[in-house]
């Protein structure tokens, strides 16, 4: 990282920012292209985990490229009130690598869920099997993760 100064390097510090993260940002590879797409999203264990359609463009992708990166990211301020030579944008930031797996099994699907509700403030809640059968579910187990800030100092 060029900006050691602002390097994030507790665990627990990256975890609480994607904790407040409300949309992360999810980044493949289309054929040597970047492709990134905004999910709604819930973190346990070490594993992110979306839920979408059952087919389109990120599906596609995502089975012939199973290697993505995750952007999170909060606190965005532009601190314009300097001369413009001077101007910043305050944030926190974790970018986290992995492989997207397909969840099949519905009790994994049926947990899935679970870590979004909770993520997004509601409790678990128990879907029919049809609704959990007929929407796909994704997951991402974090290899690596970075952080980065800048804050007021």
């Amino acid at each position: 990282m060029r900006r050691k100064d602002r390097e994030i390097t507790d665990r627990n510090q990256m975890l609480e920012i994607i904790s407040r993260t409300q949309v992360c940002y999810l980044g493949m590879s289309k054929e040597n292209l970047p492709y990134v797409v905004p999910l709604n999203f819930g973190y346990a264990e070490n594993t992110i985990y979306f839920h979408c359609a059952p087919e389109g463009e990120k599906i596609d992708v995502l089975n012939k490229n199973p290697h993505v990166c995750l952007i999170f990211n909060v606190d965005n301020k532009l601190v314009n009130n300097v001369s413009q030579d001077d101007w910043t944008m305050y944030y926190k930031s974790v970018i986290a690598y992995g492989k997207i797996e397909f969840v099949f099994d519905i009790s994994e699907r049926q947990k899935a869920i679970n870590v979004m509700y909770r993520h997004y403030g509601g409790q678990d809640y128990p879907l029919p099997e049809p609704v959990l059968a007929k929407t796909m579910f994704l997951k991402v187990v974090i290899e690596k993760m970075t952080g980065k800030r800048n804050i007021p100092k």
